[in-house]
């Protein structure tokens, strides 16, 4: 690196070196004193040369600074800081992370306040190779180094110098060239990437890693658990299925011997063998018989040797096909016997009884006999005993013994001895892991076979060389596995973790559901779980292996990415600094001068904007006039537009102001055609309604001469199917034909042949379809947007007025209904109430009235011939006015005055005024009148209806009717009369 040694030329920057020297030098001896303490604690041996270099570089660099060395001072300084953090880690281990990041930070800070700014890129690479160095040696050098000490406080101070770096770099920034700028920044934020990435990766590598090997002892410890358990309850089942063959074995020679008992008298008389010839009396009094016949039979002294007896001898001799298979079938089997009430012994194989056995030795006294008579195993079930000494000297067995009955007759018993030896040896074959073994309890907890390894387990300790057979283990050993022990007498199934001399141990446990005993296994913990332990060595291995080779990954990619970034910041401050060129160029005014654009990223795109803006200065200059006239044909344009937009406009509202003047359906229709046409120029415009029954769209106005053509022949289309207008209002969605000509849905009329273009839009009151306004142009493709918009709006118009101008005819059409209705009520109520009093007037002279009835028909309507009531006259003092009710004239009023004058206007005003209202309060008497005879009557007809229906029987019913009808008329006769046949005929004849 070249070095400029030069004194600076100004003293402002003299002042400012000088100062980040200080800045760089006080925290890099606080850095050296902090590892020289660090070291001395720790007793290290390379106390002095490993900090050496930066208390021999301050002094070394102040004294090059004073004689104006300044950038000799610095690389000095720098060099010695970056050298102190690579020696650090070649004599201590797990430091070099804080040690770097403190190292790169004051290296940094140093050459961007001391260094000119060309050498930025140099400081940045020497900062970065002595942390990554540093890192390195740690991860790879020699495993025996010591582990650093005071690591709290390395990486509190190494956060502390990387904050303040960060400070003085943002106020340092500003100063830097753009190129430095983009390298400082792609390397900043990628070693801060990759610092955050891997502190995070690690981190959660440590806790994926920690979190994993407890899972894997979980698993490890409820996979060894459910392994013992599994095995526990296969061993137990082994164990409990051969007693079970062998219980059952006893259950079918029992089932076998009663079924010979069931048959004894004809079994007993065959020659198989015979008891009187076979058995021999003993000097001690027993029999016995011969050892060479299959089975051994021994009488005891005293039991009478009898027919009955030599009958039940012979017919239990045919055993001799069936027990001997037994033996053979399972060799645990010491011996297959019967023993009935009197004690006598059928015993397989034939060992010679007689001659072993005492002579008054008595079998029913036994335990495996008593267990099954008929007081101790009422329900008849086959029984296992408890171990206990063989009588013949075969050691300890178990014996399975099942009761024989005839009926309900206790015959005596089969029953099969076991020898425990065979179970103990397979028991002890039984091997967990390296060490572990097994053992069995019988239901008291007594010890029935355990191997020396577990001696220890309970304390017990070898007596010439046998087992602790028999004794109980129940109240031995630690609580946990007392409780595991009563577990286990209990029948239960179950697993433990106990305390085996200072060793944790499983203890898993399973019954033997055949005769109540309960198998254990034993295995320490240790032995199960050593895959976890060398799992987890094994993690950390690669774990560190994988780190380091991270580590590697990660610098020769930052080593490339400081590559790629020189390279980018050449590439990217290279076309920037042209173009700042060019920029100066041109604020100097010249506008010829052009920027290279050989690139087609931002700056490329800048510098042909650079281009593009000096031609576009230059032709603004040269032809300003040219452009002032485009601008002003583009101002025209805008305006000859917003001018067509408010005459469209101006065409609404006189649409709207015509639709709005009209009441007239069809006078509506036909101004709406002739209005729309007329402003916006369109060749036909016609309105369509639909029918009744909404099946077809009738024209029903149009303003060409093809259209009123059209209108004459009542033109109709099929909604839904002919033509736009039929897909209009079928579908309730406006269409446009720009090209009639090649829409398929067409429906050529020959009344406009000019069409090239066309439109529908629906008319709508609410959601109902009531119509279509179809407008046909002569040019192609005529309708815009804008035009569609338009005709939308007044559809919305029209179609409020043609239903305002609908709903108008029918609300006059109902009043004039409603008019006529009222006059014909009014005149028939009049003339009704007239004749049904009689009454022609009232004549009135001034201090009297007087009512006026008619003697006969002929004179008043002489009467009524003599005056016309509708009309009004006045000739003179006379005065004849009409008396008008609801437009229908009731009767007439003649009026003279009293000394013969003429009348005023302001007398006919008042005249007409109280005829008026005399009219109105003559029809409302008139209507009270009505009402009341009305409410007379159905008070009347109701009374005598609840008369009626109050008589019970036929003829106080007749005679109340008739009464009720006399008084409701009096004078007229009433009679009730039943139809009868004769009537009938007399009435239809």
């Amino acid at each position: 690196m070249k070095l400029d040694q030069s004194p600076l030329p100004s003293e402002s920057q003299e002042q400012t070196r000088a100062a980040s020297w200080w800045i760089g030098a006080i925290p890099a001896l606080l850095f050296a004193g902090s590892e020289l303490a660090a070291l001395w604690a720790g007793g290290s041996s390379h106390l002095w040369w490993i900090v050496l270099p930066i208390f021999i570089a301050c002094p070394l660099a102040y004294l090059l600074i004073r004689t104006g060395r300044h950038n000799l001072g610095n690389v000095i300084l720098m060099g010695a800081i970056g050298l102190q953090s690579i020696l650090l880690s070649l004599v201590q281990r797990g430091a070099s992370l804080p040690n770097a990041i403190t190292a790169m930070a004051l290296i940094t800070a140093i050459g961007l306040g001391a260094l000119p700014r060309r050498s930025m890129l140099y400081v940045l690479l020497g900062g970065l190779t002595s942390a990554f160095a540093a890192v390195l040696i740690d991860q790879y050098g020699n495993p025996g180094r010591p582990e650093a000490m005071f690591m709290e406080g390395r990486w509190i101070f190494s956060s502390v110098m990387l904050v303040l770096f960060g400070v003085f770099l943002v106020r340092q920034l500003s100063s830097l060239d753009i190129r430095t700028k983009i390298v400082a920044g792609i390397l900043g934020t990628g070693a801060l990437t990759v610092a955050v990435l891997s502190v995070f990766v690690f981190n959660q590598t440590r806790q994926i890693t920690d979190l994993l090997s407890i899972r894997l002892d979980a698993s490890v410890s409820k996979l060894a658990e459910q392994q013992l358990k599994n095995t526990a309850a296969e061993q137990a089942t082994l164990v409990d299925r051969s007693f079970q063959d062998v219980m059952q074995e006893v259950s079918s020679l029992a089932q076998t011997w009663t079924a010979l008992q069931v048959q004894k008298e004809v079994v007993s008389q065959r020659t198989y063998w015979d008891a009187s010839a076979s058995l021999r009396q003993w000097a001690e009094g027993h029999y016995g018989n011969s050892a060479d016949e299959p089975s051994s039979v021994f009488v005891p002294k005293g039991v009478p040797v009898n027919e009955a007896l030599i009958k039940d001898l012979n017919t239990s001799a045919y055993l001799d096909f069936f027990a001997p298979k037994a033996l053979e079938m399972y060799p645990s089997l010491l011996a297959v016997y019967t023993i009935d009430t009197r004690g006598v012994l059928r015993y397989y194989p034939n060992i010679d009884l007689a001659s072993q056995l005492p002579s008054d030795f008595d079998g029913t006294s036994r335990p495996y006999y008593r267990l099954v008579v008929p007081s101790a195993n009422p329900q008849r079930l086959p029984r296992w005993t408890a171990p206990y000494d063989d009588a013949t000297g075969a050691g300890v067995v178990v014996t399975a013994a099942a009761p024989v009955y005839q009926g309900d007759e206790f015959m005596g018993i089969v029953a099969a001895d076991t020898r425990l030896a065979g179970l103990e040896e397979r028991i002890n074959r039984i091997r967990v892991g390296q060490t572990g073994y097994a053992f069995i309890l019988d239901d008291a907890g007594q010890i029935l076979a355990l191997p020396q390894e577990g001696y220890g387990l309970f304390g017990f300790e070898a007596a010439n060389g046998q087992a602790p057979f028999g004794q109980s283990v129940l109240g031995l050993g630690s609580i946990d596995l007392q409780a595991a022990m009563l577990r286990m007498v209990a029948g239960e199934t179950g697993f433990k973790i106990v305390d085996v001399g200072g060793v944790e141990t499983y203890v898993s446990f399973a019954p033997i559901p055949a005769n109540g005993y309960s198998i254990g296994l034993v295995v320490p913990v240790a032995e199960l779980q050593g895959s976890s332990i060398a799992a987890r060595k094994q993690t950390d291995q690669q774990i560190g292996s994988a780190s380091r080779t991270a580590l590697v990954i990660l610098l020769v990619l930052f080593l490339m990415a400081i590559a790629v970034s020189l390279g980018l910041g050449q590439i990217i401050a290279a076309p920037i600094h042209r173009l700042t060129q060019v920029a100066t160029q041109i604020a100097a005014g010249d506008l010829s001068v052009q920027a290279p654009a050989a690139t087609r990223d931002e700056i490329g795109t800048l510098a042909r904007s650079f281009n593009t803006m000096t031609s576009r200065l230059q032709q603004t200059l040269d032809g300003l006039e040219q452009m002032v006239e485009e601008r002003t044909a583009e101002l025209l344009a805008a305006n000859e537009r917003n001018e067509r937009r408010a005459k469209q406009f101006e065409s609404i509202a006189q649409v709207a102001r015509t639709v709005s003047s009209t009441r007239d359906i069809d006078t509506l229709l036909t101004q709406i055609t002739t209005v729309i046409s007329r402003e916006f120029r369109f060749y036909h415009v016609g309105i369509f309604l639909l029918d009744a029954a909404k099946e077809y769209a009738i024209l029903s106005a149009a303003n060409s001469e093809g259209g009123q053509d059209m209108l004459k022949r009542g033109h109709r289309l099929k909604v839904g199917e002919t033509g736009i207008v039929g897909y209009v209002t079928g579908t309730g969605q406006p269409r446009v034909a720009l090209d009639v000509g090649a829409d398929a849905v067409f429906f050529n009329s020959p009344d406009l042949p000019d069409t090239r273009s066309e439109i529908a839009l629906p008319l709508r009151a609410g959601e109902e379809i009531i119509g279509a306004l179809d407008v046909q142009s002569t040019e192609s493709g005529a309708f815009t947007q804008e035009d569609i918009s338009i005709l939308s709006t007044l559809v919305d118009q029209v179609s409020v007025a043609i239903q305002n101008a609908r709903q108008f005819e029918e609300t006059r059409k109902a009043l004039r209904e409603a008019e006529s209705l009222a006059k014909q009520f009014a005149q028939t109520g009049w003339q009704q109430y007239t004749q049904d009093k009689n009454l022609v007037g009232i004549h009135h002279t001034g201090a009297k009235a007087t009512l006026l009835y008619g003697k006969n028909g002929k004179e008043k309507e002489e009467e009524t011939r003599s005056t016309d009531p509708s009309r009004t006259k006045s000739r003179g003092a006379f005065l004849s006015l009409p008396i008008e009710l609801r437009g229908e004239v009731i009767g007439s009023v003649d009026i003279r005055s009293p000394d013969n004058r003429p009348w005023d206007q302001d007398e006919l005003d008042i005249v007409t005024a109280i005829v008026e209202r005399s009219a109105i309060a003559m029809e409302n008497a008139r209507l009270l009148e009505e009402s009341q005879r009305l409410a007379s009557k159905e008070a009347k007809i109701g009374a005598v209806t609840a008369k009626i229906s109050a008589s019970i029987n036929m003829r106080n019913v007749l005679q109340t009717a008739v009464e009720e009808l006399g008084r409701a008329l009096p004078g007229s006769e009433v009679m009730i009369q039943f139809q009868t046949d004769q009537n009938k005929n007399k009435t239809t004849s």
